[in-house]
């Protein structure tokens, strides 16, 4: 996985455009579910079951920053305001994420494919590092 994206980086995010269907899948799905479905949506291909997995966790760090913006600007969502006034406001959200870092490769996985993460030496250099979501061991089940 690490040299496929290294390779071809542009590849990486037109396969994420391409699945987006099957990504929000994964991430909707309970634990219990998600074996199963990579195995339909990627038969006997490790390397696209592991692209599926790497994009879920991509997009549930999407999600950690959109939390973490709306926990900074609470303010930002008023019921009962103008829907021009909301829609004046609303827009800054979008340009205030897309200024945010987001980490695209799991710490746990090594080193990153992502240039701009490579320098990086630390998970908690990250702007969206979430200790409970970055630490977590699948074989004990412990964050």
């Amino acid at each position: 996985m690490f040299e496929a994206i290294k390779n071809n980086r542009a590849g990486f995010d037109e396969f994420l455009l391409r699945n987006q269907t099957a990504i929000l899948n994964l991430v909707e799905a309970t634990p219990s579910r998600r074996s199963a479905q990579l195995r339909r949506l990627a038969p006997k291909d490790d390397l696209t079951q592991m692209a599926l997995i790497l994009a879920a966790w991509q997009h549930c760090r999407k999600a950690v920053l959109a939390y973490d913006w709306l926990m900074d600007h609470e303010s930002r969502f008023t019921p009962g305001r103008p829907y021009r006034k909301e829609t004046a406001s609303q827009g800054l959200l979008f340009d205030d994420l897309r200024k945010r870092a987001i980490t695209r490769w799991p710490f746990q996985w090594g080193a990153s494919p992502f240039i701009e993460e490579a320098k990086r030496r630390e998970p908690c250099g990250a702007n969206d590092y979430n200790e409970v979501m970055d630490e977590y061991n699948p074989e004990t089940g412990l964050y």
